[in-house]
């Protein structure tokens, strides 16, 4: 391992102040659910990178999304660092972040002050990491557990893949931290609970924290489509069936996870985490909802929009009540990141596991709105063999990104259903997938004519 690489660890909590007024409107499921307490607290877990050249930050929020415009403004006021990554678990049993879920449909949800928190404290956070940093060696593993997640979707498609690095002090060869990618979303608790939690990622980390005795960040991968935890087959130390929609459940569940995890930790493999390269690419993604586009002109959502110029490498002019081009665009961000021999993988939003193993449908579904679109590339055939870790929802979270062909809003519907599925209700354009994964593939190709480069 490079002698040079260093690291930190730490957490700083950001649990919302749920007593009192304005209220606390949780986010996912449906409007007007409004935070009653606290179960457990939220945090910002984060950890730093230097390979003696670069800095990285990384980290994790224990919410369910995270803008992109926010995130570029925690890495202006972190000039020192060189790159700055904002993840958010995707909980849906934390406070709206977004805006959409706010008491009605046509009121924001988010509360200003309380992302305005966020940042401050992410930026003292990563500011604290820098003053900490310590060399350490690290070691990678993975473990398929598709017994430990359902895709709510047809067609049923899983990234089942668990994947955790450990970092380990050079100075005593003690464990210091731990960077975890789960495969689910985080909803164990369902849409009736009224609590503050981190759901079932609380849990793993609690579990995982205890077992190695060391801190632990953890991250969402790919989760669109909808990968959530499963009805059935979440058992507790006495054997009894846990009923999905509990604590007790989101407990065992998280165990379940953790215990996966440390059982592939006892087969990991060294891996060389410098020299740093960092590929990035702002991207414009056409918004063609018409519910954002509806969200965005009641001041639902609050974000900076431009002219979409059917290129995404470029956009036109600023949108504003002036000013409305028949199509519109959010700017957002892909990043390849190479930690030495192991690949960090930025994707901002909710990717469908298809778009990771390629098994997107050829030919297309009958019915399916888009049946010749090309497939895009996919995550498998990108890296092969190597190691890497799927960041989801990061820097940013523009909703679902999924195969163009697999879009079906107009009737009649695939798979002889008379309805529509969940998905596309959540997506910014059927034309996201194709735009996220040729940049992603863009991205992977100058990470790997970078490598070895001075």
């Amino acid at each position: 391992m490079a002698a040079n690489l260093q690291f930190s660890i730490g957490h700083a909590d950001i649990t919302p102040e749920v007593e009192g007024r304005p209220a606390v409107w949780m986010a996912g499921y449906y409007h007007g659910r409004a935070a009653t307490g606290v179960h457990d607290p939220l945090y910002a877990r984060g950890m730093l990178l230097s390979d003696g050249k670069q800095k990285i930050a990384l980290v994790s929020l224990d919410v369910v999304g995270w803008s992109y415009p926010s995130t570029v403004k925690i890495r202006e006021q972190l000039p020192e660092i060189d790159y700055v990554i904002i993840c958010s678990t995707h909980n849906h049993e934390g406070p709206d972040t977004i805006g959409i879920w706010g008491e009605s449909p046509i009121k924001r949800g988010s509360n200003d002050r309380y992302n305005a928190r966020i940042e401050s404290t992410v930026v003292g956070l990563v500011q604290q990491l820098n003053t900490q940093l310590q060399p350490v060696t690290a070691e990678f593993a993975k473990i398929d557990r598709p017994d430990l997640i359902q895709d709510n979707r047809l067609p049923e498609v899983l990234d089942p893949t668990l994947r955790v690095l450990r970092f380990r002090s050079t100075i005593d060869q003690s464990y210091v931290g731990l960077l975890v990618q789960g495969t689910s979303h985080p909803e164990s608790l369902g849409p009736k609970n009224t609590l503050i939690t981190a759901d079932f990622p609380g849990y793993t980390i609690q579990r995982l924290e205890e077992h190695f005795d060391c801190p632990t960040v953890y991250v969402s991968g790919a989760i669109g489509g909808l990968l959530a935890p499963p009805e059935e087959g979440v058992f507790n130390r006495q054997g009894v069936a846990e009923e999905l929609g509990t604590f007790s459940y989101a407990e065992t569940y998280g165990q379940m996870i953790a215990d996966a995890l440390a059982t592939a930790l006892k087969s990991s493999q060294p891996v060389e985490l410098a020299p740093f390269d960092i590929v990035r690419q702002e991207i414009a993604i056409p918004i063609d909802n018409p519910l954002y586009r509806l969200a965005r002109s009641l001041n639902v959502i609050r974000r900076v929009s431009y002219e979409w110029t059917g290129r995404p490498e470029s956009w036109g002019q600023q949108v504003t009540r002036e000013y409305r081009p028949e199509r519109a665009a959010a700017i957002t961000e892909v990043a390849v990141i190479r930690l030495g021999e192991l690949y960090l993988l930025s994707i901002p939003g909710e990717l469908y596991p298809e778009l990771v193993t390629g098994q997107i449908p050829n030919p297309a579904e009958e019915h399916a709105d888009f049946p010749d679109a090309p497939i895009e590339p996919h995550i498998a055939a990108m890296v092969h063999d190597k190691p890497y870790m799927l960041l989801g929802l990061s820097n940013d979270e523009i909703g679902y990104i999924l195969p163009k062909r697999q879009w079906d809003r107009d009737p009649p519907y695939a798979y002889g259903r008379g309805l529509p599925q969940y998905g596309e209700i959540n997506s910014c354009s059927p034309d996201v997938g194709p735009i996220i994964m040729a940049t992603l593939a863009r991205l992977w190709k100058q990470a790997e004519a970078a490598q070895g480069k001075p």
